[in-house]
């Protein structure tokens, strides 16, 4: 889970960059070109193309729209307002994912999962200090998108009972190749990347997949509610990616909602799965 936090922080700084350039769409697309290009290259040399069924493709296919959905408000969020508002507001996902694993995995809850999920929230209320006023369109797709995105993470540990990573990942990258062009020709035509923003696309793609590889190796270890709050670790790090290359406003509140976070994480990896 923590080479997910260090793969999304990537993919989130790439997509920063790029999404004032090119369509979220076609992002998304090229995006999946490198990753059914990677993952059929080890399907391939590893001879598990056998592994590749179709039992869950009804799961799949939940799980594959819902996290689509996600990523196009992800990225739209990301060329609207700060790379802190947007991990922050991601990180109301561990509590639609408590909520989630309740209603459609049937988890137990606990003291200890409910507390370490309050006090991340506590944590992300102080680092942003939502105004209401302040509310715009890309304020809703973030907080929106953390709803899909943990719809997607309820999937996965579904899918990791009975699937094995590679064919959850060459699910990914090629029903979302197929959403990505046929989304990126609404407007009849497919906008090619340039040269400035070619290295960004690269690093969205291994970065997404390797997230992808990462959180579904995670959720095949253990429940969402233990693995999903470690990535509450990500957003000191955003901020700070935020503050020193971005400019983007920092003070004492943002460390204090930090601090907050890690212990929610210590909380929970220490208590949550013993009680």
């Amino acid at each position: 889970m923590v080479g997910g936090v260090f793969c999304l922080t990537s993919m989130a700084v790439a997509g920063k960059e790029i999404s004032l350039q090119i369509d979220t769409f076609e992002i998304l697309f090229f995006r999946s070109v490198i990753g059914v290009s990677i993952i059929l290259f080890f399907l391939i040399r590893k001879n598990l193309l056998k592994e590749i069924n179709l039992k869950e493709i009804r799961t799949h296919m939940k799980r594959n729209i819902a996290h689509f959905t996600g990523q196009n408000l992800w990225l739209y969020a990301l060329a609207s307002i700060t790379l802190a508002e947007v991990t922050s507001l991601e990180f109301t996902m561990p509590i639609w994912i408590v909520l989630f694993s309740f209603l459609m995995l049937n988890e137990k809850l606990n003291k200890y999962k409910i507390l370490s999920v309050l006090i991340g929230l506590v944590g992300v209320l102080i680092t942003v200090r939502p105004d209401i006023e302040s509310i715009n369109l890309g304020i809703v797709a973030a907080a929106i998108s953390a709803v899909v995105f943990a719809l997607t993470n309820i999937y996965t540990r579904r899918l990791t009972s009975t699937e094995s990573t590679l064919t959850i990942l060459f699910f990914l990258t090629t029903i979302q190749l197929v959403f990505g062009l046929v989304a990126s020709l609404i407007d009849g035509k497919l906008d090619l990347p340039t040269t400035e923003n070619i290295a960004w696309i690269v690093v969205i793609g291994f970065a997404g997949l390797g997230a992808h590889f990462c959180i579904t190796t995670a959720l095949s270890l253990a429940e969402p509610t233990v693995v999903a709050p470690i990535d509450l670790l990500r957003l000191p790090i955003v901020v700070l990616i935020g503050v020193v290359f971005y400019s983007e406003p920092g003070d004492v509140f943002i460390y204090i909602g930090a601090g907050l976070i890690i212990f929610a994480n210590f909380i929970n990896l220490k208590y949550a799965k013993s009680s």
